[in-house]
């Protein structure tokens, strides 16, 4: 019989070490976008939900059987909308919006009860304020209607998300996610962001 020399060793242990590599240890790329509905809450403030649209790209590591570690870099328009009169006459209010736009890092747990399809979400999430306005609803024709407050505005969000969703065998997800910001958006004052997302997207 002929005699194996070290290097047939060696690649024989590499074959089979990466033979018992279990078959979920790998990343998936993709991306996505969708809507969310987003407001500060701010004492003595009614704020109102602004919609504003979100988009992105997804890096997915698969754990095990039921459970991905999930990053995400994505660009959320989100803000809220509160109400101002122009004029001591005025009988109805008009809509003030507040546009804020970041970059938002989230990264996720996610778990997979049943192996596949259906997934619960949860972690962290980071976000930066790329930019920020304010427009109001009528606003004379002849004064600007927007404006920026950089300096009202901490530029880091922190916050947790959570949510639910459904992968679909040929890579299509759907997903639905609640954001609570724990920072405050605003320098001044107590005020916290809250969001819902609904997203849909395609891993490759």
């Amino acid at each position: 019989m002929e005699k194996l020399n070290f290097k047939q060793i060696i690649l024989g242990l590499c074959f089979s070490m990466a033979a018992t590599v279990p078959t979920y240890a790998q990343w998936s790329f993709g991306i996505k976008a969708g809507i969310n509905s987003s407001t500060v809450s701010i004492k003595n403030w009614d704020n109102k939900q602004k919609i504003g649209f979100l988009a992105g790209g997804v890096a997915t590591y698969q754990l095990s059987e039921h459970f991905d570690l999930q990053g995400e870099l994505l660009y959320a328009n989100r803000g809220y909308k509160t109400d101002i009169y122009l004029e001591i006459s005025d009988k109805n209010p008009h809509d003030w919006k507040f546009s804020l736009s970041y970059l938002n890092l989230p990264v996720l747990l996610k778990w997979y009860p049943i192996g596949q399809g259906v997934y619960v979400e949860a972690g962290p999430q980071l976000g930066y304020m790329l930019d920020n306005s304010n427009s109001i609803k009528d606003w004379p024709k002849d004064e600007p209607r927007e404006t920026s407050a950089d300096g009202s505005y901490n530029r880091l969000d922190f916050g947790l998300v959570g949510g639910i969703g459904y992968s679909f065998n040929m890579g299509l997800f759907v997903n639905l996610r609640y954001d609570l910001g724990l920072t405050n958006v605003l320098k001044e004052c107590t005020s916290k962001q809250r969001a819902w997302e609904f997203s849909v997207g395609y891993m490759f």
